[in-house]
Formats: C-alpha cells, sequence, structure tokens
C-alpha cells in the first residue's frame, strides 16, 4: 500500500513482527521488525504497559491539588497531577476517580475529560488520558504521598519552571483554560480568569 506525502508517493511501512519480553507485570518490551518495499528494513523497540491516566483536580474551596512523592526511576521528589495507571478493562474516567481518592482523600463531585491521545508514538505502545475535577475532601492521603493545596499563580510558577514532573501535565494545564466547561467552574469559585495563566 501507498499514500501520497507532500506530493510523492509513499509505500506505508507493513508490520511482519511483534514479538513480545514481559519484563514485570505492568511493562512489556515489544521488538517490532517492519517491511517497506519487499524489504525488511528495520527493528524497532517499544514498551507495552497499561494506560496512565492524569487528573488536574481543583477543591470546593478553589485550589488546586498536586501530590508530591519520591520517584525512583528520577531519583527526584516530584510535584504531579494525582493519577496513575488504568486498570483492564476499566474506564478512563473511573480510573481517575479512583486514583484522585486514593492518593488524596478527594473525591471527584465533577469530572470533566480533557484528552485521549498517545502518551509517546517513539517508545510507549499506551495512551495518555487527562480530566479536570472539582474534589472535595473524604478521607486521608495515601501512605508515602504529600497532597498540595496550591493557588493559581503557584501552579503557573510550577509550570513555567519545570516543577511539574513532566510535559503532560503542561499540556493538561492548557487544555483545561480552553475547556469552556472549566472556565465556567473557574468563574463559579470566584476567579476572573484562568487562575493559571493570569
Amino acid at each position: 500500500m501507498s499514500i501520497i506525502v507532500n506530493a510523492r508517493q509513499v509505500t506505508v511501512p507493513r508490520i511482519i513482527a511483534r514479538n513480545r519480553t514481559d519484563l514485570s507485570p505492568w511493562v512489556t518490551l515489544e521488538e517490532i521488525s517492519i517491511e517497506q518495499g519487499g524489504s525488511t528494513t528495520g527493528v524497532f523497540h517499544a514498551f507495552r504497559q497499561s494506560d496512565y491516566v492524569q487528573v488536574f483536580a481543583m477543591t470546593t474551596h478553589g485550589e488546586f491539588l498536586l501530590v508530591q512523592q519520591y520517584r525512583p526511576v528520577v531519583e527526584e521528589w516530584t510535584l504531579e497531577f494525582p493519577g496513575g495507571l488504568r486498570d483492564s478493562g476499566e474506564d478512563a474516567e473511573r480510573t481517575a476517580t479512583r486514583e484522585l481518592k486514593e492518593e488524596t482523600g478527594f473525591a471527584a463531585v465533577e469530572t470533566i475529560p480533557l484528552v485521549e491521545c498517545h502518551a509517546d508514538v517513539g517508545r510507549l505502545c499506551n495512551k495518555f488520558f487527562g480530566f479536570f475535577a472539582v474534589a472535595e475532601q473524604v478521607a486521608d492521603a495515601e501512605p508515602g504521598i504529600s497532597t498540595l493545596l496550591v493557588g493559581g499563580d503557584d501552579l503557573q510558577a510550577y509550570a513555567t519552571t519545570g516543577r511539574l514532573a513532566y510535559a503532560g501535565q503542561i499540556g493538561l494545564l492548557y487544555l483545561a483554560a480552553s475547556n469552556p466547561r472549566v472556565r465556567e467552574l473557574c468563574r463559579q469559585f470566584g476567579y476572573a480568569a484562568v487562575p493559571w495563566l493570569k
């Protein structure tokens, strides 16, 4: 099969093999062999794992909820939005509300889907789901996780100085600011504008 890209005909690569090696209950390494134009042209490696789900949450008092935890992979304490891995067969919104409550003790009063996309098209086979939520505290945070309640100015500073842990969370700030329902919720909580973009 071929397609036209920039006025040129290009042969679409065909996957001829996917070999999988389970590295742990959470991660599988895939070796992907492709063929283009009748000959094997490359081997690529990717990781298959559960989908990521993140929740950008505002409390019923108008503050924003972050979690701080130690991440051995990067050897740092990170600031993040609450979230986690989607269980097999679980709806992404259910994952969002479950992880929010488990990690922070806050229950979602309203949840707004912001994005469903690939987590990384070069090395990961999973998806990224992002939500905005209004939440109220109903329990204590998960052991090992600290919760921080911050204002919009703090959130903006964390984003622009690289204190938020990774790029997907910066994307959620943009998508939430573009969402009419999120903007309306910010107004209902007394903000004249989206408070993390002042």
